[in-house]
């Protein structure tokens, strides 16, 4: 039985200035904001105001009356997350501390709650007071960013502020709390994978563990039962081992029905059912939807040094996604409804994979579930980024390695997550970041973790999947090209232009990215019109990157000319941006799986930022989402030019499972709008899971300075859909784009487009919250347009609007 203790709680800090009635699950800074006692800190400057608050502590209390005591032999309280340092007192008595935000904490209480009123408190302590503290203590230690002390506290790395996001540093109790009552024992960590296949039959291991907040004295007087989908399918003894009681074991299943990723196959998940019986008497069950599929990560030796490829059901997959952070700085603003928008947007661009970044949280269940569901694969880093963490001490070590045990059980039954993965950077820090030197006994400062403890924690707690140190990793240095996952950084914040992305050949690119504005009306929201200047204090605050708005200006002026006005800055940071992450996601996908992933920095925002991100905070998509519905679909006709050959060559990459036909045709016109040249390749058969080159063009057709002044527009028609892209020989800066003259018509809750010359980035902005079905697209004179889009207050503008309102033609 559950007795919830969400809702209303009082809440006072220690200095008195504040005495409020908040919310739990929820945070100290969500409750003022939401009640105007402090300003909202992601408008304008008022980030600041937030640091007032980082140094109190505050009492979090409750009053709960209860009519009647549970029989029940097990009575405990249970705090799924508390932000994040805490003693924890019912009616007066100390029932413990907290010491890490990423751990469930239960208490038993049976002899503690009584008939009548009960008085729950809660005192959180300052979470920058605490682990400086601790570091004055033990001494600094490297890390990046201002709050040198974070390695010392378990909590979320990226409230102390990142390149990308706000300092706001919370605390509250930010998941529910409850008190359970149960009978002998309950279940926790319940867990089936398929261990072998052949064909359709195969061979499933469960296993989970038995816990009391009572000593269990006789586990032979427990057994599980698993049932699927409604039909009992085997019985496992409980055991117990090192004080610790659990249960697993294997059966066979006949036709089964597996897992697959995001574009291979189904999603099916099965039903799967585990009831705890004592002497023959269930007293506790647990029901999951479970996913069944095998996980293989392939890293064989080869020419270039040695793959780094995802296997599920044996066959092999091109991952193609982004970077996860957490959706909000205030975590406890996060709803249901937001990670089932942000998760169906991804699958809807054709991602399969997102990567959890680690340096935000352990996410919600309802994210895990969801990826389950969409067939999104889910590469989990723990929680330590970019920092020195001070595994030398005991304590540290022994919270870490209870954290990541428990992480594990809690989400190993989630097909959708395929790799364990250390932490964020930290190892590429131990090679090559000065602050990262520090060593105890020869050994750099977190890799007792990443090498020894929680390698070994994986492979006893979930054989099912592969544990990988750290992001990157792999080869004679962390951040190798030959072999591991690599993150590509020189392009951007190192001044290379997104046409370095054609040297990299790394096996697996986990990070790379180029930064651009959110949506006009999200800088409405934080920035008043007389503020929005590209280098005003308000829009610089909102670009957390050290010369971020001087590296959007630089990469507009090298592609598209000087640009001073703001509104065409903002809409060519879009433009740019996705052009750059294209010409790199091409590149890499041509190399498949040579290259066999793809995961941009980032899919989303914590609040409303210039960023790397594809989706702003208010989840209104920019041109880079458009863009990679293109680039990551199924089917990915593209033009590169290879100057040693003095060629244009024409490829398709395929990600279907089987061979298929399709209609390929390419055209080449002038920005005039005259076709210059054309060739209609009709069917062709594209093998399945493949890269084909269909044609080499030589440039003898048409020379190259008259090639400067056109775009290529390429198409593959299949099983009536068309799949686009186009291809420059020149810089828009070199270009004298002229009007498209650009027309549509209404069809329904459809949109015509047409146009007499060829038309860049074409923009439809509405005034409504109505996204249209495609965005920022460039179109041909052959072309007949078609994007759904109900909204009846549209403005269409393209490229060429922009840079002549910008002064560039």
């Amino acid at each position: 039985m559950i007795v919830s203790l969400n809702g209303k709680w009082q809440i006072e800090d220690d200095k008195g200035e504040f005495k409020i009635i908040g919310n739990v699950p929820g945070t100290v800074q969500g409750d003022l904001i939401s009640r105007s006692l402090i300003s909202h800190p992601y408008m304008g400057l008022n980030e600041k105001t937030m640091e007032v608050l980082e140094d109190r502590s505050w009492q979090y209390t409750r009053e709960f009356e209860l009519d009647t005591l549970s029989s029940e032999e097990n009575v405990e309280l249970v705090f799924e997350g508390i932000d994040t340092i805490s003693d924890v007192y019912l009616n007066d008595r100390y029932l413990g501390s907290t010491e890490d935000m990423f751990l469930e904490y239960r208490f038993d209480v049976k002899d503690v709650l009584k008939t009548g009123k009960n008085v729950l408190k809660v005192n959180i302590k300052s979470p920058v007071k605490w682990p400086r503290t601790l570091e004055r203590m033990y001494g600094k230690i490297g890390s990046t960013h201002e709050e040198s002390s974070r390695p010392y506290i378990r909590k979320a790395q990226y409230s102390y502020g990142w390149d990308w996001g706000a300092r706001v540093v919370t605390s509250g109790i930010w998941r529910p709390v409850y008190i359970e009552s149960y009978k002998k024992a309950r279940l926790t960590g319940c867990t089936a994978y398929l261990e072998e296949l052949h064909d359709r039959e195969g061979v499933i291991r469960v296993s989970g563990y038995v816990t009391s907040a009572k000593r269990i004295d006789t586990p032979q007087d427990y057994i599980v039962e698993v049932k699927i989908n409604d039909e009992s399918v085997a019985e496992f003894p409980v055991k117990n081992i090192a004080n610790e009681m659990y249960f697993d074991g294997s059966f066979s299943l006949k036709d089964i029905r597996l897992w697959f990723p995001n574009g291979m196959g189904e999603q099916y998940l099965y039903t799967f059912e585990f009831k705890l019986k004592y002497k023959d008497i269930e007293v506790y069950s647990e029901k999951k939807k479970i996913g069944l599929r095998t996980i293989e990560l392939i890293k064989e030796k080869d020419s270039e040094g040695e793959s780094f490829i995802f296997a599920i059901n044996g066959k092999r997959v091109f991952a193609k996604g982004a970077n996860w952070i957490p959706a909000d700085n205030i975590l406890s603003w996060i709803k249901p409804e937001d990670y089932e928008k942000l998760l169906h947007m991804a699958k809807e661009a054709n991602m399969n994979m997102l990567r959890i970044w680690g340096g935000g949280i352990y996410e919600d269940e309802r994210f895990y579930t969801l990826c389950d569901e969409l067939g999104i694969m889910v590469w989990q880093d723990f929680m330590f980024a970019c920092a020195e963490y001070p595994d030398h001490l005991d304590w540290f070590r022994e919270l870490s390695n209870k954290e990541i045990r428990e992480v594990v059980r809690r989400l190993r039954y989630h097909s959708s997550i395929v790799l364990w993965c250390g932490n964020n950077e930290n190892n590429w820090g131990f090679d090559e970041w000065p602050m990262m030197t520090h060593k105890v006994n020869g050994e750099y400062l977190g890799n007792k973790l990443y090498l020894n403890d929680f390698p070994m924690i994986c492979a006893r707690e979930d054989p099912s999947r592969p544990y990988w140190p750290s992001s990157p990793y792999g080869g004679d240095k962390a951040n190798s090209p030959k072999s591991g996952d690599r993150h590509v950084w020189n392009v951007w914040s190192g001044g290379v232009d997104y046409k370095g992305y054609a040297h990299e050949k790394g096996r697996f690119i986990s990070e790379f990215g180029f930064q651009s504005a959110p949506d006009p009306k999200t800088i409405d929201f934080f920035a008043e019109k007389k503020e929005q200047e590209i280098f005003h204090p308000v829009i610089m605050n909102h670009n957390k990157q050290v010369e971020g708005q001087e590296r959007i200006l630089h990469f507009i002026n090298l592609h598209f000319g000087i640009i001073t006005r703001f509104d065409t800055i903002v809409y060519l940071s879009q433009l740019n941006q996705a052009e750059a992450i294209k010409f790199g996601i091409e590149h890499w996908r041509a190399r498949k799986y040579r290259t066999a992933g793809t995961l941009y920095w980032q899919y989303n925002d914590s609040w409303p930022v210039f960023s790397w991100s594809c989706i702003d905070y208010f989840k209104r998509p920019k041109a880079l989402y458009y863009y990679t519905k293109k680039f990551y679909a199924t089917v990915l006709p593209f033009v590169d030019y290879k100057p040693s050959e003095q060629a244009i060559q024409v490829m398709i990459v395929s990600d279907l499972q089987e061979d298929e036909s399709m209609e390929v045709s390419l055209e080449i016109w002038s920005l005039k709008g005259e076709k210059m040249w054309e060739k209609r390749y009709g069917m062709l058969r594209i093998l399945r899971d493949s890269v084909s080159t269909i044609d080499l063009i030589s440039t003898d057709v048409l020379p190259l300075d008259i090639l400067s002044n056109t775009v290529v527009y390429l198409s593959a028609e299949y099983d009536g859909e068309r799949y686009e892209n186009h291809f420059l020989f020149n810089e828009f800066r070199n270009m004298r784009l002229m009007d498209p003259e650009l027309t549509y018509v209404r069809e329904g809750d459809s949109l015509i487009f047409q146009c007499k010359r060829p038309a860049f980035g074409v923009y439809m902005e509405t005034e409504d919250n109505c996204l249209p079905s495609d965005n920022f697209f460039t179109l041909v004179p052959s072309m007949r347009k078609k994007v759904t889009c109900s909204s009846e207050k549209i403005r269409v503008r393209s490229l060429y609007d922009y840079l002549k309102e910008g002064g560039a033609l």
